[in-house]
């Protein structure tokens, strides 16, 4: 009998283009409509290396994945997706591979961002599953910012929290350098939702300088 020491170890891998009709559908599947881009937007932004999918596997199965976009003037990494699949759900994995992305992905940047829904209290059941998502961000050394950050979608835009998990040794980060790596997140995800710009515009005065806590020095 196969003991769990004789199971194939995870591992994190960067996908490729032959990747994104598995990704897509999977994102189809797990995700609203607004909260992905359509197909070809995504391989148009692939094409480009600078948004990439990562492949959570062990052994020849796909655990989990994640869709980034590296942010190398704003010196940032934008998580933009991240999933487990279902039937492995619930187990740990998705604390694993938010882990893993941070320790493989994060190392030239100051931090990763990334959003989260607001927890929609007219819909209870849906609420605790997102008040969950926030809890396990936080839990994973995410910090919620106070802007009152706007997604942009096809219809409109979607107000979102707006985390941010900074590398070690940050315990900061100004109104400034938040306003860079949001611009340039929208100029190079959102460049094809025209009334993005005007949502930029509409939260701009909501961001504001952030200090984190040193967890160092709260354990003394």
């Amino acid at each position: 009998m196969d003991s769990i020491a004789e199971q194939p170890s995870l591992r994190l891998e960067l996908g490729s283009m032959e990747d994104l009709p598995t990704i897509f559908h999977c994102l189809q599947e797990q995700f609203p409509p607004d909260e992905f881009y359509n197909y070809e937007r995504m391989e148009q932004m692939m094409h480009h290396n600078q948004y990439k999918i990562l492949l959570y596997k062990r052994g020849d199965d796909l655990i989990g994945y994640a869709t980034v976009c590296s942010m190398v003037e704003s010196q940032t990494l934008w998580l933009d997706l991240l999933a487990i699949l279902p039937p492995y759900q619930n187990d740990g994995y998705g604390g694993k591979l938010f882990e893993a992305i941070y320790q493989k992905y994060c190392g030239p940047f100051n931090g990763v961002l990334l959003c989260a829904e607001r927890v929609d209290s007219k819909d209870p059941d849906y609420a605790l599953q997102q008040e969950r998502r926030l809890k396990f961000y936080e839990k994973h050394g995410a910090y919620r910012l106070k802007t009152d950050f706007i997604l942009p979608t096809k219809t409109g835009g979607m107000h979102m929290y707006l985390y941010y998990k900074p590398h070690k040794g940050i315990f900061h980060i100004s109104r400034r350098d938040q306003v860079e790596m949001i611009t340039q997140m929208f100029d190079y995800c959102y460049s094809h939702i025209k009334h993005a710009p005007q949502l930029l515009h509409d939260f701009n005065q909501t961001i504001v300088d952030e200090i984190f806590k040193d967890e160092r020095k709260a354990k003394k």
